[in-house]
């Protein structure tokens, strides 16, 4: 009866050890996700429609790989401007998982983190006016061309299992400009993945639906 209360303890020791070991792999697999950001954004903002799909792979209980893949197309017309856009963009960094907890099984996320991303469109403004009291009205237009824009974002985020390997999230991002091409003297009037360029930095807005495939079942 002692070897048997002896052995049934350290069986106990070695499955708090395995869960032990588990929990501090932040149950590894990767999580394919739909931003509906771009959705809701055009509820205020018809002119522009795209979409946003990502990957997530979890490294450990700390840090997290993310790639994250959009389209984007504008449409704008009004009485000063014809403009239209067409473009993709990838943005690609890591997470870093801040939030600290003992609990066997609580996959739940504060994330810090840093995204790269590049985009490429193809844009033209066929019809523009410029109007001036003392010159008059002034027309043009800008033929087809190709940009590529680059930036950086700082991310702010929190994320939550709200059904086994099913999460539900949202980020903050803090975007800055690292380059935009100029063809034919016409910038980009939306940068797929960044938003408005009429501004070098903008705040941007995350609302992720995933699914996670684990790697290993978990006990």
């Amino acid at each position: 009866m002692v070897f048997a209360g002896v052995n049934a303890q350290k069986a106990d020791e070695e499955l708090t050890k395995e869960e032990k070991k588990l929990a501090n792999k932040g149950n590894p697999g990767i999580a394919i996700g739909l931003d509906l950001a771009p959705f809701i954004n055009h509820l205020f903002a018809n002119e522009r429609f795209g979409f946003e799909a990502s990957a997530r792979y979890t490294v450990n209980k700390k840090w997290q790989a993310v790639a994250e893949l959009g389209y984007e197309n504008v449409d704008l017309n009004n009485d000063k401007m014809n403009y239209t856009s067409d473009g993709s963009f990838i943005r690609v960094g890591v997470d870093y998982n801040i939030f600290n907890v003992e609990e066997i099984g609580n996959n739940d996320n504060i994330l810090l983190g840093f995204r790269y991303g590049a985009a490429i469109q193809e844009h033209s403004c066929p019809r523009y006016t410029i109007t001036e009291d003392y010159w008059g009205s002034v027309n043009g237009s800008f033929s087809p061309s190709t940009v590529g824009s680059h930036w950086g974002e700082f991310v702010f985020g929190l994320r939550s299992e709200i059904l086994k390997n099913f999460y539900m999230g949202w980020s903050v991002r803090f975007r800055t400009v690292f380059s935009v091409a100029k063809d034919n003297a016409l910038e980009p009037y939306s940068i797929p993945g960044y938003g408005r360029r009429d501004r070098s930095t903008n705040m941007g807005f995350t609302y992720t639906l995933e699914y996670k495939l684990p790697f290993k079942k978990r006990n």
